[in-house]
């Protein structure tokens, strides 16, 4: 009952946050001619703002552990995937244009909310236009937009880190940029420690249904997540995408704690 209110509460609220997102964002996008490459930067500036919110709301905590000083200049950001707070997460701390499919931009509210956030979108399912997508995505990271991808291209259930797929890992070298790699451990619920019975209303993955986990996720008192910053390196110190690729995911998965029991 009291966990049914407590998701009432939240879902208004957060309601709330998102209405006002919207409207800051259509604003911003319609004093730039209608151009979100225009709009961009702002974009994820309100978004970024909206992220610190909605995670009060929600009932997050974010523990981080940053392992360098970073300047001010911009990063290709490379994480693990687990759930849609993911973004929440990093985007509350480094305003940045997030990578997703098409498919999502095509999933009714979810793609508006990317699309009002300024995020890029690649078809996952057709690679014909992948050099497109990789300039656009170099264009954006010239431009000194924070990029942050999920290389293993789906959330997933904790067990381990997929293996990074590797295309887009070339916009890095064409732009001459530096790698941000980040590790996210999601620790507890309602202070239990995360594991193979409480992981499902934490990750979402498969198929699950947006709104249906939201309102378990919702319920809980408290959700404490670890954001590793780990230290960057330029990406020109590798010869070609996939050693960047393959460095990236081994740096990422050795401080990754796996869901197994």
């Amino acid at each position: 009952m009291i966990g049914g209110i407590r998701a009432f509460i939240r879902f208004f609220l957060f309601g709330l946050s998102l209405i006002l997102y919207f409207i800051s964002s259509l604003f911003i996008t319609v004093l730039s001619g209608l151009s979100f490459e225009k709009a961009r930067p702002y974009l994820t500036n309100v978004i970024s703002i909206t992220s610190r919110v909605g995670l009060k709301i929600i009932g997050i905590e974010v523990e981080k552990n940053i392992q360098q000083e970073l300047s001010k200049k911009n990063y290709l950001i490379v994480c693990n995937h687990l759930s849609y707070i993911d973004v929440l997460v990093i985007s509350s701390l480094y305003p940045s244009c997030f990578i997703t499919s098409k498919e999502m931009k095509e999933t009714p509210f979810l793609g508006q909310l990317c699309l009002l956030g300024g995020c890029l979108f690649v078809d996952r399912k057709n690679r014909k236009n992948i050099h497109k997508e990789v300039k656009e995505l170099t264009t954006a990271l010239q431009k000194g937009l924070n990029i942050a991808i999920f290389p293993e291209a789906t959330s997933t259930n904790g067990e381990s880190v997929l293996r990074f797929k590797r295309p887009l890992f070339q916009a890095a070298i064409d732009s001459e940029s530096s790698i941000l790699p980040m590790c996210l451990n999601y620790k507890t619920l309602d202070s239990k420690a995360i594991s193979l019975k409480n992981r499902d209303t934490v990750f979402w993955y498969d198929e699950m249904t947006f709104f249906s986990h939201a309102i378990r996720l919702f319920s809980h008192k408290k959700l404490l997540v670890e954001l590793k910053v780990l230290p960057s390196f330029k990406a020109s110190d590798f010869p070609e995408k996939n050693a960047l690729a393959d460095r990236c995911h081994e740096i990422i998965s050795e401080q990754y704690i796996g869901i197994v029991s």
